[in-house]
């Protein structure tokens, strides 16, 4: 549901249909994550849009505000059950617009309202406050490094420890190619003990000329002080293109180390099915 349909509505008639969409989003959730548990997929990279409108700054309503509030933390209750039952992991991958390090007040400010929006729903479903339930995002800036990781930092500080105790960074291969595993661990792990991500595709874009096992070994040592099990991203690109395929041709190599990994490719579940078949 968009703020746009929201505010087209009476509010008493807003509220309600918000209220029954993020109570069928929690359904439609728990169902996933128990057909990924039957189905031996063992990490679930939980939707960004499950409570939608609810922070935008011209609604700012709580959970506790809408007319099935009862059910709605009742069916996060269901979830919390299911991933205790499951041992599923479950992840994040905040929108792409979310930058700690623009240059506008505004844009920050919503990334962080909206950083705390998935602390707060992975809090209501009992997820640890730890990097066992990671929140992904880039570094979404190119210049001077000490620069761009300095006003990250200052921005991260501003963020409540439900995010900061769950965030990680990703290596992102934008135009000039700043954040590379190398440089991520350099600025982010090696001084702010932030745990970095290493996903295969962005790495064959952006790589320093590092090699992909020793990128991989580097970005799993970050993960390493926190007893935490990494979670990495595989996929695939078209034509060896940045647009990701919708199967897999081949299989992530974890170089004999412990590691969930996301697959990223258009077919989702079928995608995976194809790989868990090939791997046996």
């Amino acid at each position: 549901m968009t703020y746009s349909r929201f505010k087209s509505l009476p509010r008493e008639e807003a509220l309600l249909t918000l209220s029954d969409r993020i109570l069928n989003n929690l359904k439609v959730t728990n169902e996933i994550m128990r057909f990924c548990s039957r189905n031996k997929i063992s990490s679930y990279r939980m939707s960004s849009d499950l409570i939608p409108v609810i922070n935008h700054p011209d609604v700012n309503i709580k959970l506790e505000d809408l007319p099935n509030s009862l059910d709605i933390y009742n069916e996060a209750n269901r979830i919390k059950k299911t991933i205790k039952q499951t041992g599923l992991k479950v992840t994040a991958h905040p929108s792409e617009y979310i930058s700690l390090t623009s240059d506008n007040e505004n844009t920050i400010k919503n990334s962080i309202t909206d950083l705390k929006a998935h602390a707060d729903l992975f809090d209501l479903v009992g997820l640890p406050r730890s990097y066992d339930a990671p929140l992904n995002i880039h570094c979404r800036k190119d210049g001077d490094p000490e620069e761009i990781s300095t006003k990250f930092m200052s921005n991260f500080k501003r963020l409540p420890s439900s995010v900061k105790s769950r965030l990680v960074l990703e290596v992102n291969d934008n135009k000039k190619g700043m954040w590379s595993i190398k440089n991520l661990c350099e600025f982010f792990n090696k001084r702010h003990g932030i745990p970095i991500t290493f996903d295969n595709l962005h790495h064959s874009f952006c790589n320093h000329e590092i090699p992909e096992k020793e990128a991989f070994n580097m970005a799993h040592d970050t993960w390493k002080q926190y007893g935490s099990t990494p979670v990495f991203h595989y996929s695939e690109g078209v034509d060896n293109t940045r647009k990701h395929a919708e199967y897999a041709e081949g299989l992530p190599d974890s170089y004999g180390k412990d590691v969930y990994w996301e697959v990223e490719l258009k077919g989702k579940d079928l995608a995976i099915f194809k790989m868990l078949k090939q791997y046996e």
